[in-house]
């Protein structure tokens, strides 16, 4: 496959994945992992991925959970490159609520 047509391969799975965050983040992991199967460092795959968690963790109602899936997406987001992310502004944000909440909790 050239990499023109991989490009886009792996730009259509990264926005199905985006679609399916919300409603199926099982599919939309799914297809994030088969491009960093290809490429473990891609950035835009490791952004993707960071986002994806965000959208999972936003929906886990236990704090502890929460707070692991947002580290690992700020992780992710941070090696994705790019400083001005809106996904990583929001992963801190939700990073910050779950922490809140933990020790509300305890």
């Amino acid at each position: 496959m050239s990499s023109v047509c991989w490009l886009e391969d792996r730009d259509d799975r990264l926005a199905r994945a985006r679609a399916l965050a919300g409603s199926d983040p099982v599919a939309a992991l799914a297809l994030v992992e088969s491009v960093l199967t290809e490429v473990p460092d891609d950035p835009e795959a490791l952004r993707t991925k960071g986002a994806v968690l965000v959208d999972v963790a936003d929906a886990e109602r236990d704090p502890a959970r929460a707070l692991t899936l947002y580290d690992e997406a700020l992780t992710l987001l941070r090696r994705g490159g790019c400083p001005a992310d809106p996904d990583l502004a929001a992963a801190q944000r939700g990073r910050e609520a779950a922490l809140r909440q933990r020790d509300s909790a305890a």
